[in-house]
């Protein structure tokens, strides 16, 4: 089915319109949970700030996209990303779960990796036969996110934002887009930018130099800025700005820290140093991004 783009209604969460903005930044259900609340069908529609991933477990269906129907049948999951147009007929026998997150967390994830990038730009219907590993992957990670979500304890946040990486990851790996890299030198280029994103997500705190990021790679420092400005149009330093800049949004809008406990989170030594980063980036202070974008939230 064709249908135009002014005629797709924006909605949070199937039925919940834009204006109603719910207090969370994921939220998990089974499949039936939701659908018996629409006789099994939901119209086509569209989400800008969220993206859904579907485990169906039981029974099957048809998704409505943007041209015909496609059937999916268990086990299987559909990915559906921000802004994609998109629908559902569910079989009565349905079952499994569905998350729903902010697009902010789907941006994070992909940021350091093509391959993942590529899988998450369009709608899916992810086949969990063929993998079993990486279907393990996805269920493990989203059973997790479940539990988590019921019940509050140490660590909570760290290991939610954590499963939800590992179940993106997993359904690219199982849709076959997530292969190792090969051996020439693009592949080893590849990797050593793969391997300069990994450095970066778990040092990013503590502001290391260039130098600190070639040495564990092997190579020198400006040849590790011309691998990164080649893959990704970024210098070192750029890509750990990019990094902190992410962080700090996310723990601005997401955490209750004030500025200056997250400047210090971030490694500044000087919160007004972080200002001046966080403006430099945005055009405006830390605690006037956080206000305009929480009143966004709970308008």
């Amino acid at each position: 089915m064709t249908t135009g783009t002014r005629a797709i209604p924006n909605y949070r969460l199937y039925g919940e319109r834009i204006e109603a903005t719910p207090d969370f930044w994921v939220h998990c259900e089974t499949i039936p949970e939701r659908t018996h609340l629409h006789k099994f069908e939901i119209s086509a529609h569209r989400h800008e700030s969220f993206f859904q991933i579907f485990l169906v477990t039981e029974g099957g269906g048809e998704m409505l996209g943007p041209q015909r129907p496609l059937s999916f049948s268990a086990p299987c999951a559909l990915f559906i990303p921000p802004g994609a147009v998109h629908g559902f007929r569910f079989a009565r026998d349905v079952d499994g779960t569905v998350v729903t997150a902010l697009v902010e967390r789907l941006s994070a994830i992909v940021a350091g990796d093509r391959q993942i990038a590529d899988f998450a730009s369009a709608l899916r219907i992810v086949p969990l036969e063929r993998d079993a590993a990486a279907a393990d992957m996805v269920a493990e990670a989203l059973a997790g996110l479940r539990r988590e979500l019921s019940r509050p304890a140490a660590g909570r946040g760290a290991l939610i934002e954590a499963l939800m990486t590992t179940a993106v990851v997993g359904l690219a790996r199982a849709a076959g887009r997530g292969e190792p890299a090969g051996t020439g030198p693009d592949d080893r280029d590849a990797r050593r930018v793969e391997q300069l994103l990994a450095l970066i997500g778990a040092h990013f705190r503590e502001h290391r130099p260039v130098g600190f990021y070639a040495a564990h790679i092997g190579v020198s420092a400006a040849h590790l800025n011309r691998l990164a400005r080649a893959r990704t149009g970024l210098s070192v330093q750029g890509l750990f700005a990019a990094r902190q800049f992410e962080a700090a949004r996310r723990e601005l809008v997401f955490s209750p820290l004030s500025v200056q406990e997250i400047a210090y989170s971030l490694g500044f030594s000087d919160p007004a140093y972080f200002n001046r980063f966080f403006r430099r980036m945005t055009g405006t202070t830390p605690g006037a991004y956080r206000a305009a974008e929480r009143a966004k939230l709970a308008a």
